[in-house]
């Protein structure tokens, strides 16, 4: 359900203008979720951080005159597909002679519409198709992957079948320049289902631009103790990649830590992976962002590990 927004726009016309919606932001009654349209407090409160996004998105699109078309990081938030970083601008499709343009939080930008845009919950955007190979052509390698891995994958929420790469690359080929189809083609080629988050998606991404070998995703490992899945597995080096997302979410988004019983599992899981002789690497978002030479960045505590990188960075 969308949140009920108030509109400055509306308050001049049908209610005591625009000053009544600044008083009662002041008084903390109100929140400006961007200029010129406002929220009751206590339900921007209760959001989390992804909902937050949204509702700046929906405030932007439910703005101005004219049809307005989500793409790509926007368009993504509500597909749900991963957003890697904090998206700073609402991305909307460019008529002319709107390209290129940005004002108040807003960008417009040309893409070739390879499907019809679509409709979802209550906004006009580019299709989930699209809107992942929009990602894979403009955005960075590491950033485009965990969307693309995600539509290989059905969504039951939405109604939205698993994506066959043929199908992806097919429309990839109507994209506008031979260099945006090799950016495209890239990512798809490299997407992977197995890919159970978007920290894997982005993980995986990163262990291959920087040079690492390919892992095995997924691979089950049979102890005393019962039957474990991991991230990553190097067969040949006997280690076990992780990728650290065992963090909650408080209702206003903040990260909280996790709680005990859950330590306490993930200890016991790691202790009886470890004993069938295999070493343990584990990282999180904030050691995937590191520089490579950084002593616990991720590719040093691969390199420490005993991982060999196969191949010359990208």
């Amino acid at each position: 359900m969308n949140p009920a927004f108030l509109f400055a726009s509306d308050a001049e016309t049908y209610g005591d203008g625009r000053r009544s919606l600044a008083l009662r932001c002041r008084a903390g009654e109100l929140i400006r979720v961007r200029s010129g349209v406002y929220l009751q407090a206590d339900t921007w409160q209760q959001m989390t951080s992804w909902e937050q996004s949204r509702a700046r998105i929906l405030a932007a699109a439910g703005q101005g005159t004219g049809e307005r078309t989500l793409i790509q990081q926007s368009a993504a938030v509500f597909w749900g597909l991963p957003v890697i970083g904090t998206a700073q601008e609402v991305m909307l499709l460019a008529v002319h002679p709107t390209h290129g343009r940005r004002r108040g939080g807003i960008r417009w930008s040309e893409r070739r519409l390879l499907e019809p845009p679509a409709e979802l919950a209550g906004v006009t955007l580019t299709s989930r198709a699209q809107t992942a190979l929009d990602m894979a052509a403009y955005l960075d390698f590491e950033r485009a992957v965990p969307a693309m891995d995600r539509v290989l994958l059905s969504d039951p929420v939405r109604l939205q079948p698993a994506m066959r790469k043929s199908k992806l690359l097919e429309l990839s080929e109507a994209l506008p320049s031979r260099a945006r189809r090799m950016r495209a083609q890239r990512v798809i080629d490299f997407a992977d289902s197995r890919a159970e988050s978007p920290g894997e998606s982005y993980s995986r991404a990163v262990l291959h631009r920087r040079g690492f070998p390919a892992p095995e995703l997924q691979h089950e490992f049979v102890t005393p103790a019962g039957r474990f899945r991991t991230d990553f597995y190097w067969k040949e080096q006997a280690l076990v990649g992780e990728f650290d997302g065992a963090v909650k979410y408080g209702g206003t988004g903040a990260v909280l830590p996790p709680s005990w019983d859950t330590l306490t599992q993930e200890k016991r899981r790691e202790d009886a992976i470890r004993s069938t002789g295999v070493g343990f690497v584990r990282w999180g978002w904030r050691d995937i962002g590191r520089p490579a030479d950084h002593p616990d960045g991720l590719v040093q505590r691969l390199i420490h590990a005993g991982l060999p990188r196969t191949r010359p960075t990208r």
